[in-house]
């Protein structure tokens, strides 16, 4: 039976959760036991995939069917059968809504059931699966291997150099293990504006910090946000626009297409390209029956801050340089020519008798002017104070900075050259993804045939997103720092900007000093 000197006389909890007993036997001793809690203080930290990232299913249905559920290559299989018609009426934005159900990576302390409580069946497991079980892991390490901070890898930042942040110091790290850092994922209907995406991302933040403070008396009213790509869209409308700052410590982002991004206009005009192309849409028609009405890839289009002269159109000699000074009135709403944004004639597939072309023009035309458009005045050159950005800068990934169509015959082969400007007011023929676009004018009497094709992407980027994007936010934000070798997709893959990711987290942890997250004195 113990005696009364084996017994703790003494206990301490500090405010960080570790608590201190002093014991006493015989013969005494003045050793301390330090016995480690878990935090009180909750910051949850929220990934926001990019485009094409959140799984879909049909919207109202009595059993919940997907649509878009992109946990293997299955999907890429069954979206390659699918033309034109058939994804228009699949995929329509009013028709549409986030699906859970999807595959939950594996490789985490949790279980299934709470990563799925977490939002993680909502994203893309064959892009982000094994991101998200790597940040998890990296942000709750507080096992032996590690002592609790003292070792790992927030620790090893310290000693070396991760490009665009200066190293971190040990009292960082130190902070950063005072908390509990879950990972969720919250995805959006990315065939809607990205401000409604944005609205979804607010009700779930309430939820996300309200379930820690109501269940477990956490401390927990603010998070931290990752975004890939179109999810960085939605998080600065969420937090700047919005007016929910206050509710967000520090942003992480990648690869996100800051003013857009010009390949968005390639790929109405002539599908996307590479595997993805074949779930996309490999071919103009397949892209304009679904992108012709769904505001949120739309609002990938290049902005007014993108730049100007940045869609070139060149036979011969003669060279147009297209937009001058509004993007939207002079590229994306021109009707009825072959380089402008929409082929009328491909916006319903569903109207085989052609009904309803003009009304289907007049839609399109009031989103862009009112929802793309207005969204990107919006989100213009907004940050929220504590941003992080890193992008791909890599000549092996070039992306469309400029988009050039080019006379594909000899001027020796066409005698004549009409005018650059007949050439320009003419509807084309076929797809520039499989020939080009063809034009038919007339010059001195005789029918003269012009055939234009894309050049290939031609601005170092991650082979979406060209620098001149992904590196606009500059000195906007905390740091905004390139990578070679990053995929736009994969762009969490790579260990250089997973590193740079913790880093820039640890770092914003430091933010919470004057919060109700603070630790008093």
């Amino acid at each position: 039976m113990a005696t009364q000197q084996d017994r703790i006389i003494q206990s301490k909890t500090a405010e960080d959760g570790s608590v201190h007993y002093s014991s006493f036997s015989s013969p005494p001793d003045d050793s301390t036991a330090v016995c480690y809690m878990i935090p009180r203080r909750v910051i949850p930290v929220v990934f926001v995939p990019g485009i094409m990232g959140t799984n879909l299913a049909k919207k109202d249905s009595k059993q919940v069917e997907p649509v878009w559920l992109l946990d293997g290559l299955t999907t890429v299989g069954l979206w390659a059968e699918k033309g034109p018609a058939i994804r228009k009426r699949i995929l329509n934005p009013d028709m549409t809504q986030v699906y859970g159900g999807g595959e939950i990576a594996t490789g985490t302390a949790q279980t299934e059931d709470e990563l799925r409580r977490r939002g993680w069946g909502e994203v893309a497991n064959i892009s982000y699966g094994e991101w998200l079980v790597w940040l998890e892991n990296a942000l709750n390490d507080t096992h032996a291997d590690t002592d609790y901070g003292r070792k790992g890898l927030r620790e090893s930042l310290c000693h070396i150099v991760t490009p665009g942040l200066e190293k971190l110091q040990r009292d960082e790290v130190a902070l950063s293990y005072k908390y509990q850092f879950p990972v969720y994922a919250v995805g959006y209907n990315w065939l809607q504006s990205n401000d409604i995406s944005a609205a979804r991302l607010a009700a779930r933040i309430e939820e996300i910090t309200a379930w820690y403070r109501e269940k477990f008396k956490y401390q927990c009213d603010k998070v931290i946000l990752v975004t890939h790509s179109m999810g960085g869209l939605v998080a600065r409308y969420y937090s700047e626009v919005m007016g929910k700052r206050d509710k967000v410590l520090g942003i992480v982002h990648g690869v996100m297409p800051a003013t857009g991004a010009a390949a968005t206009y390639k790929r109405m005009k002539a599908g996307t390209e590479e595997v993805t192309g074949m779930a996309v849409g490999p071919t103009a028609a397949a892209m304009t029956a679904v992108v012709g009405s769904a505001p949120g890839p739309l609002q990938l289009l290049p902005s007014h801050d993108y730049g100007m002269r940045w869609l070139n159109i060149r036979d011969g000699l003669a060279f147009v340089a297209l937009p001058e000074s509004d993007p939207y009135d002079e590229i994306y709403t021109v009707r009825g020519t072959w380089w402008g944004l929409c082929d009328d004639q491909l916006l319903n597939p569903l109207d085989t008798a052609k009904k309803t072309v003009d009304q289907d023009w007049i839609t399109c035309v009031d989103l862009i002017r009112r929802r793309v458009r207005s969204f990107h005045v919006a989100i213009r050159c907004r940050y929220h104070a504590n941003t992080y950005a890193f992008y791909g800068d890599d000549e092996k990934h070039p992306a469309y900075g400029n988009v050039t169509w080019v006379q594909q015959t000899p001027l020796i082969l066409r005698g004549d050259a009409p005018p650059i400007a007949d050439l320009l007011g003419k509807r084309g023929t076929g797809d520039p993804a499989s020939g080009g676009q063809m034009v038919r004018t007339m010059q001195s009497g005789n029918t003269v045939y012009s055939t234009f094709v894309l050049r290939d992407a031609d601005e170092q980027g991650d082979g979406t997103v060209p620098v001149r994007s992904g590196r606009a936010p500059g000195h906007q934000v905390r740091s905004c720092t390139g990578f070679a070798d990053v995929k736009h997709e994969k762009a969490y893959n790579l260990h250089a900007t997973r590193l740079f990711t913790l880093h820039a987290t640890t770092r914003i942890v430091q933010s919470v000093k004057g919060t109700n997250l603070d630790y008093k004195a």
